[in-house]
């Protein structure tokens, strides 16, 4: 039986569409097609409302029972191109989109019409939040009365108010954060536009839970990865006529991920998460990739809107990713064995230490000094230590006679002080610091500040932290010295400087000891970054390092 749903915009008016409808027709692009009783049941949804966003889930319903003669991506595929072109930004955006752009707003503003949520999962640096205040704007000018919740991490809310600020000057937004702040319902709900962070959110659900949102945007939500998490949960109880989940690494971890998102912002789209797991999660990631994942791929590609930056941005300059081994020295490999050595017998009794040991085993690979008593930390002393020290070293001393600037990623903050020390020893210069020490709004200043020197200049940053939501295109070399076990955060570390406004070649490098954990995890990373343009990427999570940690222990020595 061939299906197409009918739904708003066709060339039957209500009435007509309503009796058509009831009798088993259904409309699109100009073609009528008829439906058996027996499917009829199945699409009751549809017929009260002739929404597009039931129309979506019927078709994807049908299509998983296998009733379809037409593939059911196709459907849905049409279904998603009929949107409404041009639907602008309103008087309040006073800035001019990119094209790409453009045509992104017309998405959201589609979806925000038709009450469908949405993810849009723009490559970093596209400028996801213009696009956002620009369908705000366009909310607002549509309805007065609209009421808008965003809510994004911590760090990224001063972030917001000045996008907001230069954007759309005339909407302001009201800050509910920190203390003191409104405990009052109807208060909040007297603010058009509200911008609280993900802490709040969940210590203030009851109250926000009151207020009927028309539009909830949530930024960063890969936050919001855990299905079970207070966050999660919270963001669900919200009450919004249309929810849009917001990220640049939209499959950062397993395919239950994937689910939670999606049925933020489309509840039921997927199914039930035991039936989601059962089908495409299984025992793990293996499983997952032993599975034909086009299907669901189609069904997120409907909902979801995401260009890369190769695409789009034709004048953005090309980025150089450069990988970078080095060999450890005797006492380093001596140092190192050792470790491993009490790894393997802390797994041979049970591996009870294994996360407290894959810890210690990730600091000394960023420097021996960071464990046991340490050592003195001027900068021939570091060097002497440790390898891949002595060629960041060699890095910075081509990017320093260049006159350029540098990024320059640690996870520990004994290290992050530790570089710190060393560039002010060897080259007279004080690098910036942004890690969980520096006050949110002390963070900005020190990015202008950065971009505002002249010549050679360094910022030291740690990737959760720093790793979103702020522009740093001075920038033209990204260093990642401490490597993390998710390509996301390290994609999102380096889209800092590679990203929409820079105007040189950024060469991001990668340093790792050869012949040990980290020379696995670069080539784990690598087979990542190639599935994420797919379905799946790898998770991130400490049950996924302990278990790569098991694999490399098994074949140690061998």
């Amino acid at each position: 039986m061939r299906f197409v749903p009918f739904f708003r915009g066709s060339a039957l008016g209500p009435a007509e569409a309503g009796s058509a409808a009831s009798q088993g027709y259904f409309i699109l692009d100009g073609s009528v097609y008829f439906l058996g009783d027996e499917m009829r049941s199945e699409l009751a949804g549809i017929y009260p409302s002739c929404s597009l966003r039931n129309a979506i889930l019927s078709v994807r319903r049908l299509g998983k029972s296998g009733r379809l003669q037409d593939p059911a991506g196709d459907l849905l595929e049409k279904l998603a191109s009929a949107r409404e072109q041009g639907t602008g930004t309103a008087a309040k955006f006073v800035r001019e989109l990119y094209p790409y752009q453009k045509i992104g707003v017309d998405w959201l503003n589609f979806c925000i019409r038709h009450g469908i949520g949405t993810i849009l999962a723009d490559d970093m640096g596209l400028g996801k939040t213009a696009q956002l205040i620009a369908a705000i704007c366009a909310t607002i000018g549509r309805s007065p009365d609209a009421r808008i919740l965003v809510v994004a991490p911590n760090p990224l809310l001063e972030n917001w108010r000045r996008e907001f600020a230069f954007f759309a000057p005339d909407v302001v937004p009201y800050l509910h954060f920190g203390f003191p702040r409104s405990g009052l319902s109807a208060e909040l709900a007297a603010h058009q536009v509200v911008l609280t962070a993900y802490t709040t959110l969940v210590s203030d659900i009851r109250m926000l839970s009151e207020i009927g949102f028309s539009l909830a945007i949530f930024d960063e939500a890969s936050v919001l990865k855990n299905p079970e998490s207070s966050r999660s949960v919270a963001a669900s109880e919200i009450l919004s006529e249309v929810k849009i989940a917001v990220t640049g690494t939209p499959v950062e971890n397993s395919l239950t991920d994937a689910w939670t998102l999606v049925n933020l912002v489309f509840p039921s789209y997927l199914g039930p998460l035991d039936q989601f797991r059962r089908e495409y999660v299984g025992s793990g990631v293996a499983h997952s990739l032993s599975l034909d994942l086009s299907g669901l791929e189609s069904s997120l590609r409907q909902i979801t809107l995401r260009r890369m930056k190769k695409d789009v941005l034709a004048q953005l300059p090309p980025r150089r990713d450069i990988h970078l081994p080095v060999n450890m020295g005797e006492a380093e490999r001596i140092s190192y064995d050792g470790i491993i050595c009490a790894l393997k017998d802390d797994v041979s009794g049970g591996g009870a230490n294994v996360l407290s040991l894959i810890n210690r085993l990730q600091q000394f690979t960023s420097h021996p000094f960071l464990i046991g008593n340490g050592g003195s930390d001027d900068c021939a002393s570091l060097a002497a230590a440790s390898a891949k020290f002595e060629l960041l070293l060699l890095l910075l001393d081509r990017i320093a006679a260049a006159g350029e600037k540098v990024l320059i990623f640690a996870t520990f903050q004994k290290m992050i002080d530790l570089l710190a020390s060393a560039v002010r020893q060897r080259y007279g210069v004080t690098a910036g610091i942004i890690d969980g020490r520096i006050a949110n709004e002390a963070r900005q200043p020190l990015i202008d500040e950065f971009g505002g020197a002249g010549g050679f200049a360094v910022m030291i940053l740690h990737p959760r932290t720093a790793g979103m939501g702020f522009n740093i295109t001075a920038a033209s070399h990204v260093i990642h010295y401490s490597r993390q076990w998710n390509p996301a955060l390290e994609m999102q570390a380096t889209a800092r400087a590679w990203r929409n406004g820079q105007t040189a070649t950024v060469t991001a490098y990668y340093l790792f000891y050869a012949v040990s954990i980290e020379e696995r995890i670069d080539e784990r990373l690598r087979q990542k970054q190639e599935l994420s343009d797919s379905v799946v990427s790898l998770a991130d999570e400490k049950e996924s390092d302990k278990q790569l940690m098991l694999e490399y222990l098994g074949s140690y020595g061998r």
